[in-house]
């Protein structure tokens, strides 16, 4: 389905002109390719941009986070009509315990349909500070760091979501 592929950066530039290497002789060079062509299995997907996607913004705010031990969710909100959830783990996911504080943007259900959006999600602190970040997930803050930017034994998570479109399978 797509119709560019390729490595960039293949090779350093140096290291293709440099003579010695061979690979350009009196200003030549000689270019290959071997193509592979699949027989396809006549799946496809349609893609629906919205026109003017909108930013919604959630907060969520978390009480006693000091006696957080296990992985905790916000209640589900909507965003370009699809619900959402936040997913906080307070010691770090399997790859981060105890080292980092982790938070997930989670798509509630979305059937076959895949959801395309852009997001920011915000660790709000005392006296203003904020700690922010995108991606499908986040090691916010180290472990230690937590309790610095905590409002008493509370934090507040703020999520930032737009949903540019969605992509379903053709019928």
């Amino acid at each position: 389905m797509k119709s560019k592929w390729g490595i960039p950066r293949f090779m350093p530039l140096k290291t293709f002109i440099n003579p010695p290497n061979g690979y350009l002789v009196d200003d030549n060079c000689v270019f290959g390719v071997e193509v592979f062509v699949e027989k396809s299995l006549g799946l496809g997907e349609r893609l629906t941009l919205k026109a003017s996607p909108k930013s919604v913004s959630h907060e969520w705010k978390i009480s006693k986070f000091s006696t957080l031990v296990n992985d905790c969710y916000s209640e589900v909100f909507a965003a370009g009509s699809h619900e959402w959830k936040l997913h906080l783990c307070p010691r770090g996911d399997e790859y981060n315990k105890d080292k980092n504080m982790s938070m997930y943007l989670c798509l509630v259900d979305s059937g076959d349909q895949k959801v395309k959006a852009t997001y920011t999600i915000q660790l709000k602190g005392k006296a203003g500070k904020t700690h922010q970040s995108t991606g499908m997930w986040l090691a916010l803050l180290p472990a230690a760091e937590n309790c610095s930017r905590l409002l008493g034994d509370e934090c507040v998570m703020k999520a930032d979501v737009k949903v540019l479109g969605t992509a379903s399978k053709l019928p």
